[in-house]
């Protein structure tokens, strides 16, 4: 693994596994809604300045534009719409919404499956996401959840949702042969967070006025990071993964996600850490490597887009 992609994977992992205790903090102050409106306008603010100083533009065409509002919608809206359609969404199980949250690397290849380009995931690939979800049942023992319920159906609908924007978003940065624009991780980042502030403007008043947000400076500082580095710049790095490495592989970093999590909790809340969870934390790592081993070199004349994984792949949308 190359120093630079290695280095995007942890930033990434890092981040959005430490996401529970900066939403905690946020929360403090604001409620659901006006969390979601907030963290993804000082992203989309802090992108634009980052897009300015880099000289790059966002991208023009009512074609372009479909398609990334289409990827914010699936990645974004789609699961918040569902959650306030379905009653018993919120109080679904916790450890069965953190399955189907990393659940979503084994559907970018359902997905790849469904579009008859699986031969384009590479099999050890495969296999090391495989593995990886193994070490996540594991680690949350969902063991008695309600799997024919409506909370579950709604959590399985927004992995795939994610898993599909992933393949848009891993198609639109493809190089023009394959369909895409050529599009740089920052500007597909950039635009993502823009349109964000669209939907979570949408649903504010779906409880966004019924108290008075608090600003503190701990709260304002939490929200800088969410916003700035996981909502911009990680995402950034995220989709930069996805151009570099294709949607399949790309996608196990969800695997470390719970990790980064469980750890953190071990530190910050004082967690025990039980057998069970040493096991399927060492399972996750066991199939990360798996999926990031070194490929063999391709033989000559073969074009660099052809090695690559396959599109389409949540962490919540309020990890981001």
């Amino acid at each position: 693994m190359r120093f630079d992609s290695a280095a995007r994977f942890a930033a990434v992992a890092l981040m959005w596994g430490s996401s529970y205790f900066w939403i905690k903090i946020v929360f403090g102050g604001l409620n659901s809604a006006q969390f979601s409106f907030f963290r993804i306008l000082v992203g989309a603010v802090a992108m634009l300045g980052i897009l300015a100083l880099g000289r790059e533009r966002l991208p023009r065409g009512a074609g372009v534009w479909a398609r990334l509002v289409l990827i914010a919608f699936l990645a974004n809206a789609l699961p918040v719409l569902l959650v306030e359609l379905v009653d018993d969404a919120v109080g679904a199980d916790a450890d069965m919404v953190s399955v189907f949250n990393a659940s979503v690397p084994l559907c970018v290849i359902l997905l790849c499956l469904a579009a008859r380009r699986a031969d384009r995931v590479p099999a050890r690939v495969a296999a090391g996401l495989v593995v990886g979800f193994a070490g996540v049942l594991v680690l949350y023992a969902p063991w008695g959840a309600e799997w024919l319920s409506a909370g579950a159906a709604v959590n399985a609908a927004a992995a795939i949702a994610y898993g599909w924007s992933m393949l848009l978003m891993e198609k639109l940065m493809g190089p023009a042969e394959e369909g895409g624009r050529a599009m740089t991780p920052l500007v597909l980042a950039t635009t993502q967070a823009v349109i964000g502030v669209g939907w979570a403007g949408i649903n504010m008043p779906n409880g966004g006025f019924d108290s008075t947000p608090h600003f503190s400076a701990s709260i304002i500082g939490a929200l800088l990071v969410l916003g700035v580095l996981n909502t911009g710049l990680v995402y950034m790095c995220f989709a930069w993964l996805i151009r570099e490495e294709g949607a399949a592989k790309a996608s196990g970093v969800l695997y470390a996600v719970p990790v980064v999590l469980t750890l953190g909790m071990v530190l910050l809340e004082d967690h025990v850490l039980g057998t069970r969870e040493i096991l399927g934390m060492a399972v996750i790592v066991a199939g990360l490597i798996l999926t990031r081993l070194p490929q063999r070199t391709a033989p000559a004349g073969r074009t660099r887009s052809a090695d690559r994984a396959i599109p389409a792949a949540k962490s919540p949308a309020a990890v981001r």
